[in-house]
């Protein structure tokens, strides 16, 4: 999956799950700090990505990509 397509995929998912407006996200967005830092969502970013994209992130590991774009480079690798 190319690399825009794939950041695109998980703003439509952060839309959902963080309760955003999708235009109001790009690839630099900070998902903690932009979309929020509550664990219940971020749980459910990790199972959007676990069901959307067949990339298993432990939640432990989730906090480690500050922004959209660096979640996306993650699933990126690990689809390979």
């Amino acid at each position: 999956m190319a690399t825009q397509e794939l950041t695109d995929k998980l703003i439509a998912a952060a839309s959902r799950v963080f309760n955003k407006d999708a235009a109001a996200i790009t690839a630099e967005t900070n998902i903690a700090e932009e979309l929020g830092s509550k664990s219940l969502d971020r749980m459910g970013m990790c199972a959007v990505i676990e069901n959307e994209f067949d990339v298993v992130i432990p939640f432990a590991e989730f906090g480690m990509y500050k922004t959209i774009g660096e979640l996306a480079d993650f699933i990126a690798s690990e689809a390979e």
